[in-house]
Protein backbone atom coordinates (compact mmCIF):
# COMPACT_ATOMS: atom_id res chain seq x y z
CA UNK A 1 0.00 0.00 0.00
CA UNK A 2 1.15 3.52 -0.92
CA UNK A 3 0.51 6.28 1.45
CA UNK A 4 -0.53 7.99 -1.36
CA UNK A 5 -4.27 8.35 -2.86
CA UNK A 6 -3.64 8.49 -6.23
CA UNK A 7 -2.57 4.13 -5.85
CA UNK A 8 -4.60 1.50 -5.35
CA UNK A 9 -2.33 -0.95 -3.35
CA UNK A 10 1.20 0.35 -4.55
CA UNK A 11 3.34 -2.07 -6.76
CA UNK A 12 0.87 -4.87 -6.87
CA UNK A 13 -1.71 -2.67 -8.23
CA UNK A 14 0.76 -1.00 -11.13
CA UNK A 15 1.51 -4.97 -11.54
CA UNK A 16 -2.01 -5.24 -12.25
CA UNK A 17 -2.55 -2.49 -14.72
CA UNK A 18 0.13 -3.63 -16.65
CA UNK A 19 -0.85 -7.04 -17.03
CA UNK A 20 -4.50 -6.31 -17.58
CA UNK A 21 -3.03 -3.56 -20.73
CA UNK A 22 -1.03 -6.22 -22.49
CA UNK A 23 -4.10 -9.21 -21.94
CA UNK A 24 -6.75 -6.68 -24.52
CA UNK A 25 -3.19 -6.08 -26.56
CA UNK A 26 -3.04 -9.67 -27.45
CA UNK A 27 -6.25 -8.90 -29.57
CA UNK A 28 -7.89 -5.74 -31.30
CA UNK A 29 -10.81 -8.43 -31.75
CA UNK A 30 -10.94 -8.21 -28.32
CA UNK A 31 -13.11 -6.30 -26.24
CA UNK A 32 -11.88 -4.97 -22.89
CA UNK A 33 -14.95 -3.34 -21.48
CA UNK A 34 -16.03 -4.09 -18.40
CA UNK A 35 -19.39 -6.30 -18.62
CA UNK A 36 -22.87 -5.06 -18.20
CA UNK A 37 -24.77 -5.78 -14.76
CA UNK A 38 -26.94 -7.77 -16.75
CA UNK A 39 -23.70 -9.83 -17.08
CA UNK A 40 -22.17 -9.59 -14.04
CA UNK A 41 -25.44 -10.47 -12.35
CA UNK A 42 -25.96 -14.44 -14.09
CA UNK A 43 -22.26 -14.81 -13.83
CA UNK A 44 -23.34 -14.56 -9.96
CA UNK A 45 -26.47 -16.46 -10.24
CA UNK A 46 -25.01 -18.99 -12.43
CA UNK A 47 -21.87 -19.44 -9.38
CA UNK A 48 -24.68 -19.68 -6.83
CA UNK A 49 -26.46 -22.36 -9.02
CA UNK A 50 -23.40 -24.39 -9.03
CA UNK A 51 -22.89 -24.11 -5.41
CA UNK A 52 -26.53 -24.80 -3.89
CA UNK A 53 -25.82 -28.13 -6.05
CA UNK A 54 -22.78 -28.99 -4.54
CA UNK A 55 -24.29 -28.30 -1.29
CA UNK A 56 -27.15 -30.16 -1.81
CA UNK A 57 -26.04 -33.68 -3.89
CA UNK A 58 -22.73 -34.21 -1.93
CA UNK A 59 -23.11 -36.39 0.81
CA UNK A 60 -24.00 -34.28 4.06
CA UNK A 61 -21.59 -35.67 6.38
CA UNK A 62 -18.63 -36.03 4.37
CA UNK A 63 -19.46 -32.35 3.36
CA UNK A 64 -19.72 -30.82 6.85
CA UNK A 65 -17.40 -33.33 8.76
CA UNK A 66 -14.93 -33.18 6.06
CA UNK A 67 -14.99 -30.89 3.40
CA UNK A 68 -16.18 -27.17 4.68
CA UNK A 69 -13.57 -27.53 7.85
CA UNK A 70 -10.69 -28.34 5.39
CA UNK A 71 -12.35 -25.65 2.54
CA UNK A 72 -10.66 -22.84 5.21
CA UNK A 73 -6.85 -23.74 4.24
CA UNK A 74 -8.48 -23.48 0.45
CA UNK A 75 -9.54 -20.07 1.16
CA UNK A 76 -6.29 -19.38 2.95
CA UNK A 77 -4.33 -20.42 -0.17
CA UNK A 78 -6.62 -18.71 -3.04
CA UNK A 79 -5.85 -15.38 -0.80
CA UNK A 80 -2.17 -16.09 -0.34
CA UNK A 81 -1.73 -17.13 -4.11
CA UNK A 82 -3.53 -13.71 -5.34
CA UNK A 83 -2.26 -10.45 -6.60
CA UNK A 84 -2.58 -9.04 -2.88
CA UNK A 85 -0.05 -11.50 -1.47
CA UNK A 86 2.35 -13.53 -3.86
CA UNK A 87 1.26 -11.56 -6.99
CA UNK A 88 -0.17 -14.53 -8.76
CA UNK A 89 2.31 -16.59 -7.92
CA UNK A 90 3.33 -19.12 -9.24
CA UNK A 91 1.23 -19.89 -12.07
CA UNK A 92 -1.27 -16.52 -12.04
CA UNK A 93 -0.82 -12.86 -13.33
CA UNK A 94 0.59 -10.51 -12.58
CA UNK A 95 3.59 -12.13 -11.32
CA UNK A 96 3.49 -15.65 -12.11
CA UNK A 97 4.54 -18.08 -14.93
CA UNK A 98 2.10 -16.74 -17.72
CA UNK A 99 2.34 -14.10 -20.37
CA UNK A 100 -0.59 -12.85 -22.36
CA UNK A 101 -1.78 -15.15 -25.16
CA UNK A 102 -1.29 -18.32 -23.25
CA UNK A 103 -4.84 -18.97 -21.82
CA UNK A 104 -6.75 -19.72 -18.64
CA UNK A 105 -6.25 -23.40 -18.48
CA UNK A 106 -2.05 -23.28 -17.07
CA UNK A 107 -3.10 -20.34 -14.05
CA UNK A 108 -6.57 -21.92 -13.78
CA UNK A 109 -5.80 -25.62 -13.53
CA UNK A 110 -2.22 -24.97 -11.80
CA UNK A 111 -3.56 -22.28 -8.95
CA UNK A 112 -6.44 -24.60 -8.40
CA UNK A 113 -4.07 -27.68 -8.11
CA UNK A 114 -2.39 -25.94 -5.18
CA UNK A 115 -5.56 -24.63 -3.28
CA UNK A 116 -6.88 -28.37 -3.19
CA UNK A 117 -3.43 -29.44 -1.55
CA UNK A 118 -3.32 -27.01 0.58
CA UNK A 119 -7.21 -28.14 1.71
CA UNK A 120 -5.72 -31.78 1.90
CA UNK A 121 -2.41 -31.22 3.29
CA UNK A 122 -3.32 -28.49 5.54
CA UNK A 123 -6.07 -30.88 7.50
CA UNK A 124 -3.68 -33.47 7.66
CA UNK A 125 -1.09 -31.42 9.51
CA UNK A 126 -3.59 -29.96 11.98
CA UNK A 127 -4.52 -33.51 12.98
CA UNK A 128 -0.87 -35.36 13.03
CA UNK A 129 1.63 -32.73 13.78
CA UNK A 130 -0.01 -29.81 15.21
CA UNK A 131 -1.91 -29.09 17.33
CA UNK A 132 -3.01 -32.81 16.67
CA UNK A 133 -6.93 -32.41 17.00
CA UNK A 134 -9.84 -33.72 15.45
CA UNK A 135 -10.73 -32.39 12.01
CA UNK A 136 -14.79 -32.26 13.46
CA UNK A 137 -15.97 -29.93 14.53
CA UNK A 138 -12.44 -27.92 15.95
CA UNK A 139 -11.47 -27.37 12.05
CA UNK A 140 -14.08 -25.01 11.94
CA UNK A 141 -12.82 -22.74 15.34
CA UNK A 142 -9.24 -23.35 14.30
CA UNK A 143 -9.90 -22.29 10.81
CA UNK A 144 -11.71 -19.46 12.00
CA UNK A 145 -9.09 -18.16 13.37
CA UNK A 146 -6.80 -18.64 10.32
CA UNK A 147 -9.69 -17.05 7.58
CA UNK A 148 -9.16 -14.18 9.98
CA UNK A 149 -5.28 -13.69 10.07
CA UNK A 150 -4.87 -14.47 5.87
CA UNK A 151 -7.41 -11.71 5.23
CA UNK A 152 -5.53 -9.62 7.74
CA UNK A 153 -2.91 -10.23 6.46
CA UNK A 154 -3.82 -9.48 2.94
CA UNK A 155 -6.32 -6.90 3.51
CA UNK A 156 -4.85 -4.74 6.19
CA UNK A 157 -1.10 -5.11 5.93
CA UNK A 158 -1.05 -5.70 2.43
CA UNK A 159 1.52 -8.46 2.56
CA UNK A 160 3.82 -5.76 3.98
CA UNK A 161 6.59 -5.51 4.49
CA UNK A 162 7.58 -8.74 1.87
CA UNK A 163 5.30 -7.06 -0.95
CA UNK A 164 7.72 -3.95 -1.08
CA UNK A 165 11.03 -5.49 -1.92
CA UNK A 166 10.92 -9.58 -2.18
CA UNK A 167 10.23 -11.91 -5.02
CA UNK A 168 6.75 -13.29 -5.83
CA UNK A 169 7.80 -16.77 -4.18
CA UNK A 170 9.13 -15.08 -1.14
CA UNK A 171 6.44 -13.11 -0.93
CA UNK A 172 3.70 -16.36 -1.13
CA UNK A 173 5.92 -18.51 0.97
CA UNK A 174 6.80 -16.49 3.49
CA UNK A 175 3.23 -14.68 3.74
CA UNK A 176 2.42 -17.68 3.75
CA UNK A 177 4.28 -18.84 7.10
CA UNK A 178 3.47 -15.65 8.49
CA UNK A 179 -0.07 -16.28 8.51
CA UNK A 180 0.67 -19.86 10.09
CA UNK A 181 2.55 -18.59 12.96
CA UNK A 182 0.33 -15.85 13.99
CA UNK A 183 -2.95 -18.23 13.57
CA UNK A 184 -1.07 -20.45 15.80
CA UNK A 185 -0.06 -18.09 18.32
CA UNK A 186 -3.86 -16.90 18.54
CA UNK A 187 -4.83 -20.32 18.85
CA UNK A 188 -3.70 -19.96 22.37
CA UNK A 189 -6.70 -17.88 22.94
CA UNK A 190 -8.84 -20.15 22.88
CA UNK A 191 -10.73 -22.53 25.37
CA UNK A 192 -12.60 -25.34 24.71
CA UNK A 193 -14.67 -25.24 27.75
CA UNK A 194 -18.62 -25.63 27.03
CA UNK A 195 -17.19 -28.25 24.19
CA UNK A 196 -17.38 -32.32 24.68
CA UNK A 197 -13.31 -31.75 23.94
CA UNK A 198 -12.93 -29.42 27.24
CA UNK A 199 -9.50 -30.23 29.21
CA UNK A 200 -7.51 -32.45 25.95
CA UNK A 201 -4.48 -32.23 24.99
CA UNK A 202 -5.12 -30.18 22.40
CA UNK A 203 -7.01 -27.83 24.37
CA UNK A 204 -4.84 -24.10 24.52
CA UNK A 205 -7.03 -23.47 27.77
CA UNK A 206 -6.97 -19.86 26.65
CA UNK A 207 -9.14 -16.61 27.61
CA UNK A 208 -12.04 -17.19 25.35
CA UNK A 209 -14.17 -19.40 24.72
CA UNK A 210 -13.97 -21.64 21.24
CA UNK A 211 -17.72 -20.70 19.86
CA UNK A 212 -17.57 -17.01 21.65
CA UNK A 213 -14.26 -16.34 19.64
CA UNK A 214 -15.77 -17.86 16.42
CA UNK A 215 -18.73 -14.85 16.05
CA UNK A 216 -15.99 -12.57 17.32
CA UNK A 217 -13.82 -13.50 14.15
CA UNK A 218 -16.58 -13.34 11.73
CA UNK A 219 -17.78 -9.75 12.98
CA UNK A 220 -13.99 -8.94 13.14
CA UNK A 221 -13.80 -10.01 9.45
CA UNK A 222 -16.77 -7.78 8.79
CA UNK A 223 -14.33 -4.75 9.48
CA UNK A 224 -10.82 -6.14 7.78
CA UNK A 225 -13.01 -6.08 4.52
CA UNK A 226 -15.02 -3.34 5.07
CA UNK A 227 -11.62 -0.80 5.27
CA UNK A 228 -9.50 -3.44 3.33
CA UNK A 229 -7.56 -1.90 0.58
CA UNK A 230 -9.76 -3.50 -2.24
CA UNK A 231 -13.34 -3.20 -0.95
CA UNK A 232 -15.94 -0.61 0.57
CA UNK A 233 -13.84 2.21 1.98
CA UNK A 234 -10.29 0.67 0.32
CA UNK A 235 -8.57 1.60 3.12
CA UNK A 236 -9.56 5.00 3.57
CA UNK A 237 -8.45 7.00 5.89
CA UNK A 238 -5.91 4.45 6.69
CA UNK A 239 -3.42 4.98 4.00
CA UNK A 240 -2.63 8.61 4.74
CA UNK A 241 -0.75 7.38 7.83
CA UNK A 242 1.90 6.21 6.17
CA UNK A 243 3.25 2.19 7.06
CA UNK A 244 3.30 0.82 9.24
CA UNK A 245 1.26 3.25 11.44
CA UNK A 246 -2.41 3.06 9.06
CA UNK A 247 -2.06 -1.07 9.33
CA UNK A 248 -1.82 -0.79 12.87
CA UNK A 249 -4.72 1.39 13.17
CA UNK A 250 -6.48 -0.27 10.60
CA UNK A 251 -5.86 -3.47 12.90
CA UNK A 252 -6.90 -1.83 16.21
CA UNK A 253 -10.00 -0.57 14.56
CA UNK A 254 -11.36 -3.54 13.09
CA UNK A 255 -10.82 -5.13 16.00
CA UNK A 256 -12.97 -2.69 18.06
CA UNK A 257 -15.60 -2.26 15.66
CA UNK A 258 -16.25 -6.37 15.31
CA UNK A 259 -15.82 -6.65 19.26
CA UNK A 260 -18.71 -4.02 19.59
CA UNK A 261 -20.99 -5.38 17.19
CA UNK A 262 -20.50 -9.22 18.57
CA UNK A 263 -21.32 -8.10 21.96
CA UNK A 264 -24.07 -5.99 21.11
CA UNK A 265 -26.21 -7.67 19.21
CA UNK A 266 -25.72 -10.84 21.28
CA UNK A 267 -28.13 -8.72 23.66
CA UNK A 268 -31.32 -8.97 20.87
CA UNK A 269 -30.51 -11.86 18.91
CA UNK A 270 -29.23 -15.36 19.05
CA UNK A 271 -25.33 -15.91 18.31
CA UNK A 272 -25.69 -17.80 15.06
CA UNK A 273 -28.02 -15.36 13.77
CA UNK A 274 -25.52 -12.45 14.77
CA UNK A 275 -22.73 -14.05 13.08
CA UNK A 276 -23.51 -16.09 10.67
CA UNK A 277 -26.62 -15.04 9.15
CA UNK A 278 -26.02 -11.01 9.69
CA UNK A 279 -22.10 -10.46 9.63
CA UNK A 280 -21.15 -13.39 7.59
CA UNK A 281 -24.13 -11.64 4.81
CA UNK A 282 -22.46 -8.32 4.93
CA UNK A 283 -19.08 -10.38 4.48
CA UNK A 284 -20.28 -11.91 1.17
CA UNK A 285 -22.02 -8.71 -0.28
CA UNK A 286 -18.63 -7.02 0.51
CA UNK A 287 -17.23 -9.44 -1.92
CA UNK A 288 -19.56 -9.56 -4.19
CA UNK A 289 -20.34 -6.11 -4.99
CA UNK A 290 -16.48 -5.07 -4.76
CA UNK A 291 -15.57 -8.53 -6.59
CA UNK A 292 -17.87 -9.06 -9.04
CA UNK A 293 -20.01 -5.65 -9.32
CA UNK A 294 -17.07 -3.27 -8.79
CA UNK A 295 -18.54 -0.82 -6.53
CA UNK A 296 -21.50 -0.15 -9.09
CA UNK A 297 -22.80 2.46 -9.23
CA UNK A 298 -20.84 4.30 -7.10
CA UNK A 299 -16.98 4.45 -8.97
CA UNK A 300 -17.88 7.66 -9.94
CA UNK A 301 -17.56 9.28 -6.19
CA UNK A 302 -13.95 9.35 -4.31
CA UNK A 303 -13.58 8.12 -1.00
CA UNK A 304 -15.39 8.40 1.66
CA UNK A 305 -18.47 9.09 -0.25
CA UNK A 306 -17.52 6.12 -2.21
CA UNK A 307 -17.30 3.86 0.99
CA UNK A 308 -20.04 5.26 2.69
CA UNK A 309 -22.86 4.35 -0.08
CA UNK A 310 -20.85 1.00 -0.56
CA UNK A 311 -21.25 0.34 3.18
CA UNK A 312 -25.05 0.96 3.41
CA UNK A 313 -25.53 -0.93 0.04
CA UNK A 314 -24.37 -3.94 0.61
CA UNK A 315 -26.38 -3.36 4.24
CA UNK A 316 -29.00 -3.50 2.25
CA UNK A 317 -28.14 -6.28 0.18
CA UNK A 318 -27.36 -8.61 2.96
CA UNK A 319 -31.02 -8.21 4.23
CA UNK A 320 -31.99 -8.74 1.32
CA UNK A 321 -29.59 -12.02 0.90
CA UNK A 322 -30.23 -13.24 4.70
CA UNK A 323 -34.32 -13.29 3.42
CA UNK A 324 -33.55 -15.00 0.09
CA UNK A 325 -31.33 -17.94 1.56
CA UNK A 326 -34.14 -18.41 4.18
CA UNK A 327 -35.78 -20.18 1.16
CA UNK A 328 -33.10 -21.17 -0.77
CA UNK A 329 -31.29 -23.45 2.15
CA UNK A 330 -34.64 -25.04 3.17
CA UNK A 331 -34.11 -28.06 1.37
CA UNK A 332 -30.15 -28.64 2.63
CA UNK A 333 -30.63 -27.51 6.04
CA UNK A 334 -33.53 -30.61 5.84
CA UNK A 335 -30.80 -33.14 5.36
CA UNK A 336 -28.61 -31.38 7.22
CA UNK A 337 -30.90 -32.10 10.31
CA UNK A 338 -32.06 -35.40 9.25
CA UNK A 339 -27.95 -36.50 9.63
CA UNK A 340 -28.42 -35.01 13.61
CA UNK A 341 -25.57 -32.49 12.61
CA UNK A 342 -25.76 -29.07 14.76
CA UNK A 343 -26.17 -26.58 12.15
CA UNK A 344 -28.76 -24.46 11.68
CA UNK A 345 -30.09 -22.39 8.60
CA UNK A 346 -27.60 -19.61 9.91
CA UNK A 347 -24.81 -21.76 9.51
CA UNK A 348 -25.55 -23.71 6.38
CA UNK A 349 -26.21 -20.12 4.61
CA UNK A 350 -22.77 -18.61 5.54
CA UNK A 351 -21.17 -21.52 4.31
CA UNK A 352 -22.91 -21.82 1.57
CA UNK A 353 -22.10 -17.71 0.64
CA UNK A 354 -18.89 -18.08 1.96
CA UNK A 355 -17.31 -21.69 1.58
CA UNK A 356 -18.50 -22.45 -2.18
CA UNK A 357 -20.22 -19.23 -3.66
CA UNK A 358 -17.50 -16.67 -2.15
CA UNK A 359 -14.67 -19.42 -3.12
CA UNK A 360 -15.49 -20.40 -6.73
CA UNK A 361 -16.07 -17.07 -8.18
CA UNK A 362 -12.82 -15.55 -6.97
CA UNK A 363 -10.96 -18.57 -7.84
CA UNK A 364 -12.61 -18.00 -11.29
CA UNK A 365 -11.71 -14.71 -11.35
CA UNK A 366 -7.84 -14.71 -10.61
CA UNK A 367 -6.95 -17.65 -11.79
CA UNK A 368 -9.55 -18.24 -14.70
CA UNK A 369 -9.37 -14.64 -15.24
CA UNK A 370 -13.02 -14.80 -15.26
CA UNK A 371 -13.15 -16.23 -18.92
CA UNK A 372 -15.52 -15.72 -21.20
CA UNK A 373 -16.08 -12.69 -19.70
CA UNK A 374 -13.04 -10.29 -19.75
CA UNK A 375 -10.66 -10.56 -16.94
CA UNK A 376 -11.47 -7.85 -13.93
CA UNK A 377 -8.85 -5.40 -13.24
CA UNK A 378 -7.75 -3.51 -10.22
CA UNK A 379 -9.95 -1.51 -7.73
CA UNK A 380 -9.82 2.17 -9.06
CA UNK A 381 -7.61 4.78 -7.00
CA UNK A 382 -9.61 5.63 -3.79
CA UNK A 383 -9.18 9.44 -4.55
Amino acid sequence: MSASPDSDTGIIDKELKSTRIGMFQESKDQDPAVPGMGKLGLYLVIFMAASWGLMYFIPIPFLFTVILPASFYALYSLVVLCPLVSGGWPFAPPLGNWKPGQGIWKPGLGSTALIIGAAIVGPLCTTYIYPKFPLFPIGFWWGIILFTVTLWYAFVWNGWPLNQKSSPAVRGIGGGMIILVVTALLWQLVNLSGTPFAGAAFDPKGPFQAEWFFGLLVWIIVWIQAFSNVLTFQQWPFYKFGQPWGEIVNTLFSILMGWACWVISLKFMSPTFSFAAVGGSIIGMQNFHGAIFGYYPFLKFKQPVRGICNFFTEIVLAGVWIALLRVLMQPIVAKVQAAGLPFDINVVSVLYTLHFIALLTLIHNFYFLRAPLPPSGPPPSPE
